[in-house]
């Protein structure tokens, strides 16, 4: 080496030492230059990697540790600087929706400047900063960002440690927040995505005291479970993805709507208001809106309350009225209640009659005010109420009752046909007619009986009038006969009767008749006694002679007669049944001329029915046939038990209906005479009803072996039910007897059709139902498998359900759903008889879920057997392969046919390694990590799931050479634009990338070392070209290019002004490049118009709008393919109303309305209505205002109220309200010729006068009042005015009515008064009868038409009466009270019923006779006698018994008075005396008796089954009457019966057993009393025993079978005892004739005994039968054998009681027959067991034994036992078996030995034989 070269590598050794100590320092000066020069050729020096060097202009990148220095004398530099510290206290200080402001501390040490870096994960950022805070802007809002802030060195390149923060930035405010739908309950809230990102919304809302809080990620939410009528603040937050950074909140205020009113009702109606009530709303209101119309004129008024009284209506108009609840925003309002009601009409005016007839009466009255719709006339009286419409103001009552009093009635009717006014009514007689036929009927010594028939219509009496004799004479009467008493005998008389009408002076036309009068009659004729074929007469004299009595008797086609000079007479030989009529007349000595007849109607007694039978019976009804009685009878009275009514035929035979199912009666039929009282004797039968027919059978639980069955029997009773269950396929029948109406079954096959009928038994009858088949549940199949698997089948199998085999019309149901839907959403299902089902048509890849269940009878199923199995999936189809880049492929395909979003799809490629599987839930997948250029075979398979998978698909692909991909750009905003790539495959860390943008021939090159490059400061609205190369040594991949465009900026200052119909759109121009601008305007989200505006015009003018409405502008920055808009919102100005009118005026109140305004929705805008200081806001083209002063004059201007509030022009209007109408207006004073009339003025106002009017038909007087004089109290004024000149009893209207200043009128106020007439003159008073008096008079001065006379009655009444006359001057006063002093008051009534002075006078009236009733009140020693109080004053009463004054003078109070402690059974006669002053009157005389005493108590003697013995006390107390004793016994089967005996007791014969009897004992005496009857009730006789009493034996039961006793009864039961040996005694009852009874002890003596038992317990005598129940066999029998020849049994005690065990032995291999048995006994002591000896060795014997009972034996138990080996034989068999043993060892061993020898040749080989 020359020193040259050597002085090069000395110099470079030098540097490269100086480089490593320079850059080895702590800390060098930055930026300090080293310059060496190299003179050696290729040399290579080491570099830190902390210092930067530099050749010449060739800069030497950061990162390189090496130089190659490629010539010498070549220059460098070198620059080393340490790392800067990492920096301090990084924090976000403020977060906006697109910025964030960081600052941190200075690091230690220096630092050049900051790089702040940010990234979303997408895109990233950078910028440099020598501050220590930086605002980070055009961020995205509600994005995270992960923010890295570097200290860098001076050199640019040197960086220290990072310090990262990562941070959300704050989402953006919603947009357009609203309420979209507002119910009472609930708030639909909508809202625009915020600009930005963000996680989810919060929903917030208040109502002040509860709040409520949820999270969405919708933009949309309704909030739920409001309050009705309440106000809530709702608040929309966006949120971002850390759930806790959020942006601003944007609210909204709204009310809930009210609830709809309840129970909204009228509470009164009068003519001019109407009272509204309701219930308040559920949840919260303000107020309520009250609104009323008639269609015409309409009101309104808020109320707080639940109720309102609306006034000021008209008469008999419809109103509809509104009530709605409103909420605090008084806007938004619930749901209207609605109801329509019409005032009540006015009353009619001036009702009067204008014609009265016989059959008529015409009215005529005035209209009322106010409206109506017709008129009701009403009138009541006679046979019917009556009433029609019409529509005049006239109408006349035809087809009226003579005589009558009708009320007449008109009133006004409202237009619903239902509201009516105050009826106006009148009341009147109608004449009546004359009576017809009057004729006399008796004639007696001194008296005369007429009768007539009454006249056509009503009468209230008739008049009797006759003459003839010493005197005239007149009376009344009610009826239409009258007996004329006190006349002397053979004289001639004239009589007269008038019909006279209920006011006791109209009177019709009178009719008369001339008679003599006859001779005296006998008295006294009475029936003494009665029989079927005889009466017996008697009778008192008659006053003076006779010579003899002749007696004659008629049924009408028979007559007989005969004469007898005695006072009694049997008249015999008569018919049964028949009415007889006796006449007695007594006979003058000369036999011609005769007395008055005496007669007396009576019926002989009926015979008794015969033949009683029961025809037909049914679950209701009893059908009963007879054979009528000899003789006759009119009907036939049927009883029966439990009837309250009886029931009368006149055919012998009649069905008892109504009846009730399965009951016994008992029915008595009687003949009944034509009188209705007279009977015969009765005739009676006992039976049963059938009982119903079980319906509705059901079985109400059911199960695969069980069936519950239940019924109905809807009438009735029953003994009990007999259910019976069968199927013939199985051989199967069932039955059960039971009380109640179910019944239960068990152990039944599944699957099975059973037939079930259920039997109603009731005594002797039963009632089968109808069949009815029911069916088990059926078993569900066996376990399902899948067999086949297709794309769109599967086919599934089963087996077949157990205990079904053989089960007929089984089938299965297959039904299949999607997995996951719900086994409610079955979507396809089949039926099938198979074990297997091919379901098809399924959707490829799918899981279903498979159910088959058992279909049984009736549409009975199983519960399901269940299976989830899927279908495969089909393949991809167009599978395509598509290279991304030189190290990428990706993937993309269609989804196979009927793709489910739980598919997967496996990609597979193979590379060197090997396969490489991948699995996706896309159709396209993109692969990566591959080899540049290279070919690729890809497979796609579908996977539905696991096992499932579809015919995978092929595919090649290979991947491009090395350049960048996936170039792709963002705009960030206006302004800037984000340009971002993927890395070469290949890339290495020398790879830098140039960017370049372009536009216009400008060109910029940046270059960087990232993936990524912002582009800032552009100009919006934009495009630019874009290209970007990878770039390493200065080589350039090819170009990826793109266009980028920036966003157009939107307008500022948007303003929209609108007017009536314009809207004036201006904005400002924005920033950066526009085309156009394209204006369009919206309302209701429809457009209106459409504008493309150059960029040279900044405003716009829409025309032709309509007014009041909210429209949208949208002005939209168009530049290139971008546009951004900008919205602003506004409303035209609405329209004025039109002119304002008053609709009505009140006091308080003005009602105004005026037309709405032009070209403007109904709904769409509302009106304020301004006075005073007020305002109203109202959405109707009316208002009223009230509250407001009386006449008061009011300014009023109305406003159209629009979108957000805007107002139209004002339309104004003055007027004023009404004055207040006077009040008290009242008469002060009314003469006969004048009128003082005074009132009050309330809310008295200067300047008010008076106008009063006085009407009088035509004449009118007006008379204005300016001046108001009066007192003063408080406002109101009072003010009198006396009217005179008025003519007497005249009626005058007078008007008053109150004027304001200005000439308002208030409402007129009316009232009518009459003048009063003059008084009548010259009154007197005449008694005409007890109950008459006649008054006359003058009529008074100035009399005029329709005057009327009251008369007032005092003294003779409980209290003064009035009744009007209206015409005559006189009046029959009738009804009066007799023997009392009457005081007469007479006064002139005008047509208002005003009343001149009275005129009294008086009179009295007669006293009259009482009607007496004696009656014995049930008693056996009390008579009492009772009257009724007579007509009138009574004084004292006198009572006559058996002609015996009973006392002194009775009190007038005193009705009755009662004879006590009288003899029993005796007859009695009374009269009663009324005496009032100097007058007296007798009664008719009444007789009775009293009833005979009782008799004791009934002693039951003795019973048998054919007889009951009885005996009973003597009846007290009746020695010296005669009487005798009924004896009546009934039973439920036979008929009843009775005797008559003296004596006190009697054995009652020939009765049927078991059968109950009710027997009772009466006394029987005068008059044919009979006394209380004492009884003995349901006496029974006793039953006869039961018959063939059997026993059939078993274990541990027995059955007990008999035959029915003789006479059985449905009613019997059995009782049933039984007892053991220990006297352990058990019983039951039953109603069938078997038994079967459980429990008992086996081997056991038992006696049984069955007693017939009827109903009520009495039993018949016993039959009993005593045997043993079958011995129990042993269990556990086990045998032991020794050696010796013999057998030792052992075995458990069997259950219950034993007399030991047979034991039997023989050989089990020979038949039984051939050997002889071994035959013992064994026993229990100690233990169950026993051996049996004499046995055979080793043999197998059987061997039985048997439990031995006191009855039939046990069951027989068998068993096989072989005895045991001799033991000498056993010895030489073992010595036997050892000899063979040893040989065979020996014989084993030579064998191999043989073989082991070795093989020799054939020629040496011995043939050896063995023997």
């Amino acid at each position: 080496m020359s020193r040259l070269s050597c002085f090069g590598v000395l110099l470079r050794a030098s540097i490269v030492l100086y480089l490593f100590l320079k850059c080895s320092e702590a800390q060098c000066t930055p930026c300090t230059n080293f310059k060496g020069v190299v003179t050696h050729i290729d040399s290579t020096d080491q570099v830190d990697s902390n210092c930067s060097l530099s050749t010449g202009n060739a800069s030497v990148p950061s990162n390189l540790t090496t130089v190659n220095v490629l010539n010498k004398n070549q220059n460098f530099n070198c620059c080393c600087t340490t790392m800067p510290e990492v920096i301090m206290n990084l924090t976000a200080s403020e977060i906006t929706t697109s910025a964030v402001s960081l600052s941190w501390t200075e690091p230690f040490g220096n630092r050049s400047f900051y790089r702040v870096e940010w990234t979303d994960g997408n895109t990233s950022w950078q910028l440099n900063t020598t501050e220590t805070y930086f605002n980070v802007t055009a961020l995205t809002a509600g994005v995270q960002y992960l923010f890295t802030v570097t200290a860098v060195a001076g050199d640019n390149t040197t960086v220290g440690q990072s310090k990262t923060v990562s941070k959300y930035t704050k989402p953006a405010i919603i947009r357009n927040l609203m309420s979209t739908e507002i119910t009472t309950s609930a708030v639909s809230l909508s809202w625009t995505e915020p600009f930005g990102n963000r996680s989810f919304y919060r929903v917030e809302w208040t109502d002040g005291n509860t709040s409520g809080s949820q999270n969405t990620p919708e933009t949309s939410f309704n909030v739920t479970a409001l309050t009705a009528g309440v106000q809530y603040l709702f608040t929309v937050t966006a949120v971002a993805g850390d759930n806790t950074t959020v942006g601003q909140s944007k609210t909204v205020s709204k009310y809930t709507k009210p609830a709809i009113i309840r129970n909204l009702m009228s509470t009164e109606i009068t003519t001019s208001a109407v009272s509204l009530s309701w219930t308040e709303p559920f949840g919260n209101r303000s107020f309520y809106r009250v609104e009323w119309t008639d269609g015409n004129t309409s009101g309104s008024q808020n109320t707080p309350e639940t109720s309102f009284n609306v006034t000021a209506l008209t008469a008999g108009v419809q109103y509809l009225f509104t009530v709605t609840a409103v909420a605090g925003d008084n806007t938004t309002v619930g749901q209207s209640k609605t109801v329509s009601k019409y005032t009540k009409p006015a009353a009619i005016r001036n009702l009067t009659v204008t014609e009265i007839t016989t059959s008529s009466v015409s009215l005529s009255w005035i209209e009322p005010s106010g409206n109506s719709s017709f008129y009701r006339v009403e009138w009541t009286g006679g046979s019917r109420d009556m009433n029609t419409t019409t529509n005049v103001t006239a109408f006349n009552v035809t087809e009226l009752t003579a005589g009558v009093k009708y009320t007449f009635k008109v009133t006004a009717v409202a237009g619903d046909n239902i509201t009516k006014g105050k009826a106006q009514e009148k009341a009147l007689f109608t004449k009546p007619e004359v009576i017809r036929n009057l004729s006399v009927s008796e004639i007696t010594t001194s008296s005369v009986s007429l009768s007539w028939i009454e006249p056509s219509g009503n009468r209230s009496f008739y008049r009797v009038e006759w003459t003839g004799g010493s005197r005239d004479i007149n009376t009344t009467t009610n009826v239409t006969a009258f007996n004329v008493t006190e006349l002397t005998a053979g004289v001639k008389y004239t009589f007269r009767v008038t019909a006279v009408a209920g006011d006791e002076m109209t009177e019709g036309k009178h009719i008369s008749v001339s008679l003599f009068t006859k001779p005296a009659a006998i008295r006294n004729l009475t029936v003494t006694e009665i029989t079927t074929s005889a009466v017996s007469l008697s009778w008192t004299e008659p006053f003076g002679n006779r010579s003899f009595y002749r007696v004659e008797w008629t049924d009408g086609n028979t007559s007989g007669s005969q004469n007898t000079t005695e006072t009694s007479f049997n008249v015999t030989a008569l018919t049964a049944g028949v009415q007889y009529l006796f006449t007695v007349t007594a006979v003058a000595g000369d036999n011609t001329t005769v007395g008055q007849s005496k007669t007396v109607s009576k019926y002989t007694k009926p015979a008794v029915v015969r033949n009683l039978y029961v025809s037909e019976i049914t679950t209701s009804s009893v059908s009963l046939n007879w054979t009528q009685p000899e003789g006759n009878s009119f009907f036939y009275r049927v009883n029966w038990t439990g009837a309250s009514i009886s029931q009368n035929v006149t055919k012998t035979f009649t069905t008892i209906t109504g009846l009730t199912a399965g009951v016994q009666y008992l029915f008595i039929v009687t003949a009944v005479a034509g009188d209705n009282t007279t009977v015969g004797e009765d005739s009676q039968i006992i039976t049963s009803t059938k009982p119903e027919q079980p319906v509705d059978i059901v079985a109400t639980r059911r199960g695969t072996s069980r069936l519950n069955v239940t019924w109905t029997l809807h009438n009735g009773s029953v003994d009990y039910y007999s259910v019976n269950i069968f199927n013939a396929a199985l051989n199967y029948t069932s039955s059960n007897t039971t009380q109640t109406r179910e019944a239960s079954f068990t152990g039944l096959q599944p699957g099975r059709v059973y037939e079930v009928t259920v039997t109603a038994v009731a005594g002797g009858f039963r009632n089968q139902s109808a069949r009815v088949q029911l069916a088990t549940n059926p078993n569900p199949p066996g376990p399902l498998t899948i067999t086949e698997r297709t794309t769109s089948s599967l086919v599934v199998q089963w087996t077949t359900p157990g205990l079904m085999i053989g089960a007929q019309g089984i089938s299965y149901n297959i039904s299949y759903q999607l997995n996951g839907t719900g086994l409610g959403e079955r979507n396809q299902s089949s039926s099938t008889t198979s074990l297997s089902s091919n379901l098809t048509s399924l959707s490829s890849g799918t899981c279903y879920t498979i159910t088959v269940k058992t279909m049984g009878p009736q549409n009975l199923e199983s519960t399901g057997v269940y299976a989830l199995e899927c279908t495969l999936p089909k393949p991809v189809v167009n599978l395509t392969a598509t290279p991304l880049s030189n190290s990428s492929c990706k993937l993309q395909w269609t989804d196979p046919v009927e793709v489910k979003n739980y598919y997967t799809y496996r990609v597979q490629y193979i590379k060197a390694t090997g396969p490489v599987p991948k699995t996706v839930s896309t159709n396209f997948t993109q692969v990566t990590d591959l080899e540049p250029g290279t070919g690729y075979n890809f497979t796609v398979t579908t996977v539905a799931a696991t096992g499932s998978e579809g015919t995978p698909e092929r595919t090649f692909c290979n991947t491009k050479p090395n350049v960048v991909s996936n170039l792709t750009f963002e705009g960030l905003n206006t302004t800037a634009i984000r340009l971002s790539w993927l890395k070469p495959n290949d890339h290495k860390p020398t790879y830098s990338y140039l960017v370049t943008i372009s536009k216009n021939g400008s060109v910029v090159e940046i270059s960087t070392m990232v993936e990524m490059y912002t582009f800032t400061n552009l100009t919006p609205g934009n495009c630019y070209n874009c290209s970007v190369v990878t770039v390493v040594q200065d080589v350039k991949s090819d170009s990826t290019e793109t266009i980028i465009c920036t966003k157009p900026a939107v307008v500022k200052n948007l303003i929209a002004i609108g007017t009536t119909t314009n809207m004036s759109v201006t904005w400002y121009r924005p920033m950066g490049q526009v085309d156009n601008y394209t204006v369009t305007i919206y309302k209701n989200n429809v457009m209106e118009d459409n504008r493309t505006i150059t960029n040279n015009y900044l405003s716009v003018v829409f025309q032709n709008l309509k007014p009041g409405k909210v429209y949208v502008v949208k002005v939209a920055t168009n530049s290139g393919p971008l546009t951004e808009a900008l919205n602003v919102t506004n409303a035209t100005y609405p329209n004025p109303p039109g002119g304002i009118m008053v609709v009505d005026q009140t006091t308080g109140s003005i009602n105004i309305s005026w037309a709405r305004p032009l070209d403007m929705d109904l709904g769409q805008y509302s009106f304020s209505v301004f006075h005073l200081d007020r305002q109203n806001l109202t959405e109707h083209n009316w208002t009223l205002l009230k509250n407001l002063q009386s006449g008061r004059l009011y300014n009023i201007s109305v406003v159209t109220v629009g979108p957000f509030d805007y107002q139209s022009t004002v339309v104004t209007t003055a007027n004023s309200t009404r004055p207040q109408s006077v009040i008290r207006l009242i008469e002060a004073g009314i003469t006969t010729t004048g009128v003082t009339l005074v009132w009050f003025q309330p809310e008295s106002k200067p300047g008010y006068t008076f106008r009063v009017e006085v009407t009088n038909q035509s004449v009118t007087t007006n008379t204005t009042m300016k001046t108001i004089t009066g007192v003063q109290s408080g406002s109101n004024y009072t003010t009198n005015i006396t009217i005179t000149g008025l003519q007497s009893g005249s009626n005058y209207t007078f008007t008053v009515t109150t004027l304001t200043g200005d000439g308002t009128m208030a409402t007129p106020v009316t009232v009518s008064y009459f003048t009063r007439p003059f008084a009548v003159s010259g009154l007197v008073a005449s008694t005409v009868n007890t109950t008459t008096v006649n008054l006359t008079w003058t009529k008074p001065p100035q009399y005029q038409s329709g005057y009327t006379y009251r008369i007032q009655t005092e003294g003779c009444m409980s209290a003064p009466t009035n009744h009007t006359m209206e015409t005559g001057e006189g009046d029959l006063i009738t009804k009066l009270t007799p023997g009392t002093r009457c005081t007469f008051s007479v006064s002139v009534k005008a047509l208002n019923s005003i009343e001149g002075e009275s005129v009294s006078t008086s009179q009295y009236t007669k006293p009259e006779s009482v009607n007496m009733f004696i009656y014995n009140n049930g008693s056996n020693s009390t008579i009492v006698v009772c009257w009724e109080a007579p007509r009138g004053n009574v004084e004292h009463y006198i009572v006559y018994l058996n002609k015996v004054l009973f006392s002194d003078l009775l009190n007038s109070s005193i009705q009755s008075t009662s004879f006590l402690n009288l003899s029993a059974g005796r007859s009695y006669t009374a009269v009663v005396t009324t005496i009032s002053g100097p007058f007296n009157a007798s009664s008719e005389p009444g007789t009775t008796a009293t009833y005979p005493n009782q008799p004791g108590p009934i002693l039951i003697l003795e019973k048998t089954t054919s007889s009951i013995s009885v005996e009973w006390g003597e009846a007290p107390l009746m020695a010296s009457t005669t009487f005798s004793y009924l004896v009546t016994y009934l039973s439920t089967q036979l008929n009843n019966k009775t005797v008559t005996l003296t004596n006190t007791s009697h054995t009652l014969p020939s009765l049927s057993s078991g059968t109950p009897y009710n027997i009772s004992v009466a006394t029987v005496g005068v008059l044919g009393l009979q006394s209380e009857k004492v009884w003995s009730s349901l006496v029974t006789t006793r039953p006869e025993s039961v018959r063939s009493l059997s026993v059939v034996t078993a274990e541990e039961n027995i059955t007990l079978t008999w035959n029915k006793p003789v006479d059985h009864k449905p009613s019997y039961h059995y009782y049933v005892i039984w007892i053991n040996s220990g006297l352990i005694v058990s019983e039951t009852t039953t109603l069938m004739e078997d038994l079967i009874i459980n429990q008992l002890v086996p081997g056991s003596l038992y006696n049984f005994t069955v007693t017939t038992e009827t109903a009520d317990g009495t039993k018949g005598a016993p039959v009993s039968n005593s045997i043993c129940t079958n011995a129990s066999p042993v269990f556990n029998l086990k045998c032991d054998s020794p050696n010796d020849p013999k057998v030792i049994l052992s075995w458990t005690k069997p259950k219950g009681l034993n007399q030991g065990f047979q034991i039997t032995a023989y050989e089990t291999n020979r038949p039984p027959q051939d050997q002889a048995h071994y035959n013992t006994s064994g026993d229990c002591t100690p233990a169950c067991g026993h051996t049996v000896s004499d046995l055979k060795h080793n043999t197998d014997y059987t061997l039985t034994v048997t439990t031995l009972g006191c009855g039939s034996s046990s069951t027989i138990q068998t068993l096989t036992c072989k005895t045991g080996v001799n033991a000498v034989i056993g010895v030489a068999v073992g010595v036997t078996i050892g000899v063979f043993a040893i040989l065979f060892i020996i014989t084993i061993a030579l064998v191999i030995h043989w073989r082991r020898q070795p093989k020799k040749d054939t020629s040496d080989i011995q043939i050896h034989s063995m023997r």
